[in-house]
């Protein structure tokens, strides 16, 4: 006679990013929208279930436990081997479990999506969100529950993301622009899209991955900027989006690591470090969180009041920003200017991790209905 079989799923959006972007681990203000695409992830129990089981990959409840005691850079080193995807949801149990929020898990968990994967639209956090959710932590705080699944993305996946992602999947509402002051996590009452406006994602074509070099860099680099201004101004600040514009301004346009490193030491950010073989982009990246900011205010006044032509120009600022930091794509360029070239659209620039994925669009609804593989 088969063991009875318990189902239980979770659910996540993917989410566009209006504005703020990688502000979001300088400590800036983003303003973010759910998609209507997500990502669904099934637990099956059976009462002969013992092992956590994703697709071909198997981890007893030996190993889980083996797992949970390790430093996370040795759990990144002993997940190494198993398939990559597999390692968002095996992070997000091992962050439940180390945390107490769950028991060890014995269940075969399954993925199913209609949200397009490595394009800039937080599938990732979807993936985190959904499994979480699945495994029983859907009784959290929906805010604590994105702060752990971010922590599984940084720690055991090894992505240095910053924040917006897990909350805006975790907590953003249909038709909605979701405020968020990113230090770490401060949420603020979500606002109405303009009557008649829409916010839509236009895939470039070109694969976005939070994990890679460029995205790396420039995080890497605002960090040096913010402790080149400490010790310029002798004053320490908790966010890069604190830093004094002026100083920032002053910044050299790049730094080494190696002589970052002889001059400075290391950075103040838990989940990168400078690698002395590469050169950043201090200035751009650093201006980046403290500019970014302030346009993400402002967009939240214009949102209010419906003034399209002030959201247009702060997108298309945040857009340079994003090329000046190198982490814009010729792809992007051309989709950003093929969408401005539209009757109906007010904005448009690179989004999220940059280098490619989706360029986020506001324009009148239905203004880019033929556009194919049009994400809203």
């Amino acid at each position: 006679m088969s063991s009875p079989v318990d189902v239980t799923s979770g659910w996540a959006s993917g989410r566009l990013d209006l504005l703020g972007g990688v502000a979001d681990y300088s400590g800036a203000l983003v303003l973010e929208v759910p998609t209507q695409a997500g990502t669904t992830v099934t637990a099956e129990t059976s009462g002969s279930a013992d092992a956590l089981v994703i697709g071909d990959t198997i981890l007893t409840d030996r190993e889980l436990r083996t797992l949970v005691a390790l430093p996370y850079p040795e759990v990144r080193d002993a997940i190494a081997d198993l398939p990559r995807w597999t390692h968002y949801l095996v992070g997000v149990a091992l962050v439940l479990l180390r945390h107490g929020v769950i028991e060890v898990p014995r269940v075969r968990l399954t993925v199913t999506s209609d949200l397009p994967q490595s394009v800039g639209l937080s599938s990732s956090a979807a993936v985190e969100v959904a499994t979480a959710r699945a495994l029983g932590a859907d009784r959290l705080d929906p805010l604590q529950l994105a702060l752990l699944c971010q922590e599984a993305e940084n720690h055991v996946v090894g992505a240095p993301c910053g924040v917006m992602d897990q909350v805006t999947v975790a907590m953003g509402r249909a038709g909605t622009v979701l405020p968020i002051l990113c230090r770490p996590a401060e949420v603020g009452a979500p606002i109405a899209m303009p009557p008649g406006l829409e916010v839509v994602g236009w895939p470039t074509g070109a694969e976005h991955d939070v994990s890679g070099v460029p995205y790396r860099r420039a995080r890497v680099a605002a960090f040096m900027g913010k402790r080149v201004v400490e010790e310029s101004t002798g004053h320490q600040v908790d966010w890069v989006s604190e830093l004094p514009a002026n100083a920032v301004a002053a910044l050299p346009e790049a730094l080494d690591g190696w002589a970052f490193l002889e001059r400075w030491g290391p950075t103040d950010d838990t989940v990168t470090t400078v690698d002395p073989d590469l050169t950043y982009p201090v200035r751009a990246a650093t201006a980046f969180g403290v500019e970014e900011h302030q346009r993400s205010r402002r967009a939240r006044e214009a949102l209010d009041t419906g003034d399209t032509a002030t959201l247009g120009a702060l997108m298309a600022a945040s857009h340079a920003g994003y090329d000046a930091m190198g982490l814009g794509h010729p792809a992007s360029t051309a989709t950003v200017e093929a969408a401005l070239a539209r009757p109906g659209v007010h904005g448009a620039r690179s989004s999220g991790g940059g280098s490619g994925g989706t360029v986020v669009v506001l324009c009148d609804r239905g203004a880019l209905d033929h556009v194919e593989r049009l994400v809203r």
